[in-house]
């Protein structure tokens, strides 16, 4: 059999959300469940192997409440207390790797067979799915589609994989859980035949953590300017914001654009762009301080996006009180709400508009944003996360 190798972008394509008491409103409280020992759902975390993105902080938060029917954590094959690190985590990381390729496209380990979970068994990524025997008492969290709507954003193997993936996923019929309504909508165009157990929206909490704590300033960045959170990359579309930058006027008027994020494919273009573009500040890392203070200096938060799952970034500026300017429909637009402006993320003259709008923008409209965003983070906080989760383990036991 034939080794299948994917170069460096496919596999970060592939690998693509604080531990805390909560006291949960007694509006949203349900009725207890059962606490025995086969009452319970256990879960395959194994993207915490390879991945610290939003979909990491979704499942840490989930794990986190001591009052949900939680059975065993599993890491692949092996059940554990915490994520698998150090070179023993990349040996099991690898080796999952590779049996789900072999169970997609072809491929090593092609042969092993998958785990078949003596529990109910919810999936935080749908990578891992080929993994183990998909049963429709069984859950997936689904974060986008991407693959398979936008493919030109990603390597055709990693397209091929996915669509194997949602094509089980469709004629199984487990339980699923979208993290926006457009996600759901977009699985539902995809497979209208599909019958899943149960559907259900769970929107991730947006974290509060980021607002606590000491501000510290960035060196080299001075107001007033604006801000884009997120990896870089084709996906965020840097290059064509910094481009609208550079054609908006707002340089000239000593307005800055500061973009932070770690690298993601497609890079290239956006930091070859940011360095021949006057204003622009490209910072590969910010402490979780000097990400405070650039949210409550900036004039506003750009992200014209072509994908996202969920938009965490774009939540988190709404709970700095900035306006943000997204990318038109989709996504961000709900999680963003009607306070935000938006554009054509393909549209750089549109974009430079929005920009500069968003500097312009008067005191009276400002305020009468915000307060539309305020209504709409209402919906992002921990205690209705903590419900809705509460809900599906409700059903997935009783399903039984």
């Amino acid at each position: 059999m034939n080794e299948i190798k994917l170069n460096d972008s496919a596999v970060r394509a592939l690998s693509d959300t604080e531990t805390r008491l909560i006291a949960i409103p007694p509006e949203l409280e349900m009725p207890p469940l059962r606490s025995a020992a086969r009452q319970a759902v256990d879960v395959d975390f194994s993207l915490a192997i390879h991945n610290r993105t939003g979909k990491y902080f979704i499942g840490e938060e989930l794990l986190s409440f001591a009052d949900l029917p939680l059975g065993k954590t599993y890491y692949w094959w092996q059940a554990a207390a915490r994520p698998l690190e150090g070179f023993y985590g990349r040996v099991m990381g690898r080796l999952q790797h590779w049996q789900i390729l072999g169970k997609t496209i072809g491929g090593p380990l092609g042969w092993l067979p998958r785990r078949t979970p003596k529990r109910p068994l919810l999936h935080l990524d749908p990578f891992t799915v080929p993994t183990t025997v998909l049963r429709p008492i069984d859950a997936v969290l689904i974060h986008d589609l991407g693959p398979l709507t936008h493919p030109a954003l990603f390597p055709p193997d990693v397209c091929a994989i996915y669509r194997h993936i949602y094509d089980e996923i469709a004629r199984v019929g487990p339980h699923l859980v979208f993290v926006s309504y457009t996600s759901r909508k977009e699985f539902e165009e995809l497979y209208p035949g599909a019958i899943p157990h149960s559907s259900r929206i769970i929107h991730p909490p947006i974290r509060p953590g980021i607002g606590v704590g000491e501000a510290m300033a960035v060196a080299g960045v001075e107001p007033p300017f604006l801000l884009t959170v997120g990896s870089v990359g084709r996906r965020k579309n840097q290059a064509r914001s910094i481009a609208a930058y550079a054609r908006s006027g707002l340089a000239e008027r000593g307005v800055r654009y500061v973009i932070c994020g770690g690298r993601e494919p497609g890079h290239e273009e956006a930091e070859e762009i940011a360095k021949r573009t006057q204003g622009v500040h490209l910072l590969s890392y910010v402490s979780d301080a000097e990400l405070r203070w650039l949210y409550s200096q900036a004039s506003g938060f750009v992200l014209m996006s072509l994908l996202e799952g969920f938009g965490m970034p774009v939540g988190e500026a709404v709970r700095h009180r900035l306006i943000p300017l997204v990318s038109r429909g989709g996504v961000l637009r709900e999680v963003a709400g009607e306070g935000a402006l938006e554009a054509d993320p393909d549209d750089i003259l549109e974009i430079a508009a929005r920009m500069a709008a968003l500097v312009d923008m008067q005191a009276d409209e400002r305020r009468e944003r915000l307060a539309k965003l305020e209504v709409t983070i209402e919906r992002f906080d921990i205690a209705h996360f903590h419900k809705g989760w509460r809900a599906l383990f409700l059903d997935m036991l009783s399903a039984r």
